[in-house]
């Protein structure tokens, strides 16, 4: 039950992060400037490694797909947190936000609040999973190398 919290707790944090920072960014005029956007990666991997380490301390010892879940489960929550407030936000406050993702190379200048809502769950889901999944290799090679420099610890003590 206290994994489930964390979970929860974790696509929270990371949801708040993001939302945080395009607020930021809307209120200092600088919701054009893409290159900002790619901040919302760094919150997801912050949190995300944060998640990891709190099972690699407490949980991990032998569920890596359980602890593997578990950081895919925020990812998602938060995505799916920020697609209804991106849809919220285009529906009720900027209307013509929705004229940034017309150049893309799906769209051919015809898109809908639907289309540019799939995107970013698509995108949003993908990137969950590479993240997710990245973290988790990068604590599993953690875990090794402690588990080994405490063995040879041990031994050592002997």
């Amino acid at each position: 039950m206290k994994n489930q919290a964390q979970t929860l707790r974790f696509g929270l944090y990371i949801y708040s992060g993001i939302a945080l920072l395009f607020l930021l960014m809307k209120l200092f005029g600088l919701e054009n400037v893409a290159f900002l956007r790619l901040i919302n990666v760094v919150i997801v991997i912050h949190f995300t490694n944060r998640l990891a380490r709190f099972h690699n301390m407490r949980v991990f010892e032998n569920d890596y797909f359980g602890a593997l879940a578990s950081l895919f489960m925020a990812n998602t929550l938060a995505v799916i947190l920020s697609v209804i407030s991106f849809s919220v936000y285009v529906t009720l406050i900027d209307t013509e936000f929705i004229s940034h993702f017309k150049d893309g190379l799906l769209w051919n200048n015809k898109i809908s609040l639907g289309h540019a809502c799939l995107a970013l769950l698509l995108e949003g889901m993908a990137s969950s999973a590479v993240i997710s999944f990245i973290t988790m290799q990068y604590w599993k090679s953690e875990t090794k190398m402690s588990r080994t420099q405490s063995t040879k610890n041990v031994e050592k003590a002997k």
